[in-house]
């Protein structure tokens, strides 16, 4: 009975650290995904163009994202890259905080 109880608590706290992390991975790879096509498709458009194009990417995934940590690198093409911290209940009472960068190349 006892080994029952504990291998359903194992299920139960690797269901819900799926259900804390998944979407913020998700997010991250969508969000990852729009700013490689923004620098893609970047053409003669500005750098406050493409930050505020990153910015609204941010908000549509709903990533935290400050304006600060957007930096475009015109090289032989636009670069783009992106940094932020996303905080995550991983298990309950614990707490990670995930830290991402993104560089987005064509």
């Amino acid at each position: 009975m006892l080994k029952k109880l504990l291998g359903v608590s194992v299920v139960v706290l690797i269901g819900y650290s799926l259900y804390q992390t998944v979407p913020v991975w998700v997010r991250y790879q969508q969000f990852k995904d729009g700013v490689r096509d923004t620098a893609l498709f970047a053409g003669q458009k500005t750098d406050d163009a493409l930050k505020d194009r990153v910015m609204e990417l941010a908000a549509q995934y709903n990533v935290p994202v400050d304006r600060g940590n957007i930096q475009v690198h015109r090289v032989s093409n636009v670069e783009i890259a992106v940094s932020y911290d996303e905080t995550v209940e991983v298990l309950p009472r614990y707490v990670k905080t995930w830290h991402f960068d993104i560089y987005g190349r064509p």
